[in-house]
Formats: C-alpha cells, structure tokens, sequence
C-alpha cells in the first residue's frame, strides 16, 4: 500500500489513519510506502518539520526509512498536480493500493492531491478524511466515481449481490459467459468486484462495497426478475 498525504502543522491525522482498520485493508505494514507532500522550503516551517518527524518516527521501523518518501512541491498549479501524478506513479507498491489521507496540510495541497488521483488508472484508491474534532472519518473508494455508467454493468453487480453465478447472469443478459467475464475484468479495474480463486478454480467474482456505492451514486437499485 502507498500512503498519501499533504501534511500540516499536525500529524495526528496521519497517525490515525495509519493505524486504522479496515474492511480488507490493515493498518501500516512491512513492504508499505508513505508520500508525504509538502510545499518547497517547508523546512522554514518548523511545526511541519516536527510532524513529519514525528510521523516518521512511527513509520520508519515499520517500513523503513527508504520507504518515507517527501515530495516538495512548487504552489503553481499545473506544475503541482504534475509532481504528484508523476510522484505516485513512481511509488506504487506491487499491491496497486492507494491510501490517500486527505485531512490536513495546505487546501491548494489537498486539491492537487486529489486531482492527481483521478488521473491515476487501473488503481485501487482509497479516499478518507478525518473530521476536525476526531468524532470520526469518511472512507471512499475512488473507483466507485470514476467508472463509467453501464447498465450491464449495474445487471452484474446486482447479479453477484443475489449470489447469482457467471453463467446464470450471462443467461439473463442474453450474452456469453466470457463477455461476463470480459466485463467483470473491466469492473475489476475500478474494484467494483473482486476476483477470488478457491482452490486454484476459475475466478469467482463478488460485489466489493465500492460497487455498491457505484450502484447508489448511478442511483440504480436491484430488482428480482
């Protein structure tokens, strides 16, 4: 997993997301990288340099220094929402996850941040954010946004939400199994279904939680035939 977060005068947002956890998604572990992001010359400012110590503090044992990556970037637009693109794609980890904490740190910084994430593709990213006085968090999935509107799309999530297999959802689609399968790769990409393997069988896909917020955000519900 890699870690994104433009960072403030305060790391304890950045210390809980690190520890939290999630639905499929543990806290910071061996192999993980963190990104922080930062406006040049940041070390003038000496609260932040303290908050990425002490985040780095934590971190480092973990995953080990080289892996605690600072991007300084220039507050010009273009050229901001560029480093970061180019910076994340740089740093992904062998997983193609991407956590993305986007509750501290300057606002042009979080707006960047998050512009960069849409640009990324065939990732699985996640979006949160903490609330100021810490009563709590909200966790997206990006891909949820991002994939485009498709009815057969909406068909087959409902499908694999009734416990349907592939064959039985391709009948009622008046299609092939393998273009399920097709499709189902596709939805992979936005992880709007995940594939799973038992027993080294073909894959069997399920709804994840992003494909059913997909479901509400296309405002689509499921019905029985």
């Amino acid at each position: 997993m890699l870690v994104v977060f433009p960072i403030g005068f305060d790391e304890k947002f950045i210390v809980r997301a690190l520890v939290r956890k999630r639905e499929d998604v543990n806290g910071l572990e061996p192999g993980d990288k963190l990104l922080a992001i930062v406006p040049e010359s940041y070390h003038k400012e000496q609260r932040t340099a303290n908050a990425i110590s002490s985040i780095k503090n934590i971190a480092s044992p973990i995953i080990g220094e080289e892996h605690f990556v600072i991007l300084e970037v220039p507050l010009n637009g273009e050229e901001l929402v560029v480093r970061i693109i180019q910076a994340i794609r740089d740093n992904l980890t062998n997983d193609r996850l991407v956590l993305a904490v986007l509750s501290g740190g300057m606002r042009p910084l979080i707006v960047s941040t998050l512009l960069a994430l849409l640009s990324i593709q065939d990732v699985r990213i996640i979006v949160e954010s903490d609330f100021e006085n810490l009563s709590g968090h909200i966790s997206l999935e990006l891909g949820s946004f991002l994939a485009p509107s498709n009815r057969r799309w909406v068909r087959i999530i409902c499908g694999l939400l009734g416990g349907k297999s592939v064959r039985k959802i391709s009948e009622e689609l008046g299609v092939s199994p393998a273009t399920i399968s097709n499709e189902l790769k596709e939805m992979a990409k936005y992880y709007l279904v995940k594939a799973e393997k038992p027993d080294g069988r073909a894959p069997k896909y399920r709804a994840t939680k992003a494909g059913k917020l997909y479901l509400k955000i296309k405002g689509e519900e499921c019905y029985e035939d």
